[in-house]
């Protein structure tokens, strides 16, 4: 795994349809409608807010590179050469970013946070400096201590009997057993530096902390389908997002439920058409049983299908020429939803 094969993976979803922003878009998790629109419409969920904290210039870099290698090419949009199809390899992903949203990094506060405190206080040391310095995950770790009733030796021997069991028993690799490890802070124990493990597994740094990401959310998928996992399923909460939708998009859906059109709410809300179409359509993606059949018809998501099945793309700039009686919002909606209905 690395962050340019991860790369290379999005951009062939993309079919050369959407610039190097986009896909930048895409990793940082940014909710504009028509990022939202793309991770459905090209099947990036998994990918989508994966690295929250990516910088432009880290981006441009990994573009840079993978240009000067020969795998990318970009003229407006970026293109996969047949060099970087070869390159992107088979290896499949297990990612769930769309689920997680970066919010699995505040799973690994806490449970790093804990582990340290439980280590400490069994060790009678009451003194010690806590590895995480972010205030809410240290109210979230004090908050989780104060509603135990158990002692701190029996709370540290359950911890690490349900970290056990998730360690041995969901689906990591042993270098990612390894990494969720040497993250861990304890009595005279120090935690590895990223430096450190790439020293001692030789791979890079990004490489290491997405095989982390990837290792986090898949724990965090095998804690939610096992509450007797007590202590852990605690630490995991509201780490998993619990509406899909922006808030703008809820406001404008509980309107809809009231009954007013796209034009009343645009009116009610003070707000573009554009916007409320965009809240429309991330509706459409997220909602299950959207009625559809509102603002289209079965015989026209067919038609449009056969367009992008024939022009093997979904630009809507060419499907409109192909239908030009149908609006824009009518064809994103047709595309957003046709997959699971035509």
């Amino acid at each position: 795994m690395s962050f340019d094969s991860i790369l290379l993976t999005i951009f062939q979803r993309l079919h050369g349809e959407r610039s190097a922003q986009g896909v930048y878009h895409i990793l940082r998790g940014k909710r504009s409608g028509q990022t939202l629109q793309d991770v459905e419409y090209y099947q990036v969920k998994s990918y989508y807010a994966l690295l929250p904290q990516l910088t432009a210039s880290e981006f441009q870099q990994a573009l840079e590179r993978m240009q000067a290698d020969g795998l990318i090419y970009i003229n407006e949009l970026v293109y996969v050469t047949a060099k970087g199809q070869m390159a992107t390899g088979s290896e499949m992903w297990r990612f769930n970013g769309w689920n997680y949203r970066g919010r699995e990094r505040e799973f690994a506060r806490r449970l790093a946070l804990l582990v340290q405190t439980l280590s400490n206080l069994r060790s009678s040391e009451t003194m010690f400096m806590p590895i995480q310095k972010e205030l809410p995950t240290q109210q979230f770790v004090k908050g989780f201590l104060r509603n135990q009733s158990s002692s701190m030796i029996s709370l540290s021997t359950s911890l690490r009997k349900e970290l056990e069991h998730v360690l041995t028993n969901s689906s990591l690799t042993d270098l990612q057993r390894m990494i969720v490890s040497s993250r861990l802070t304890g009595y005279q124990l120090t935690a590895s530096t990223w430096e450190q493990m790439k020293d001692r597994v030789n791979l890079p740094v990004k490489t290491l902390q997405l095989y982390y990401i990837e290792a986090l959310h898949i724990m965090l998928d095998f804690i939610q389908q096992r509450p007797n996992l007590r202590l852990l399923t605690e630490l995991a909460a509201d780490c998993k997002v619990d509406t899909y939708l922006t808030q703008s998009a809820e406001r404008t859906r509980k309107l809809f439920e009231r009954g007013y059109s796209v034009e009343q709410i645009a009116s009610l809300r003070n707000l573009k058409l554009s916007t409320i179409e965009d809240h429309f359509i991330e509706m459409a993606a997220n909602m299950d049983g959207f009625p559809y059949k509102d603002f289209v018809t079965e015989e026209q998501i067919d038609a449009v299908w056969r367009h992008v099945e024939q022009l093997q793309t979904k630009r809507l700039r060419l499907l409109k020429q192909q239908c030009p009686e149908l609006s824009y919002f009518q064809l994103r909606l047709i595309i957003m939803i046709g997959r699971r209905v035509s």
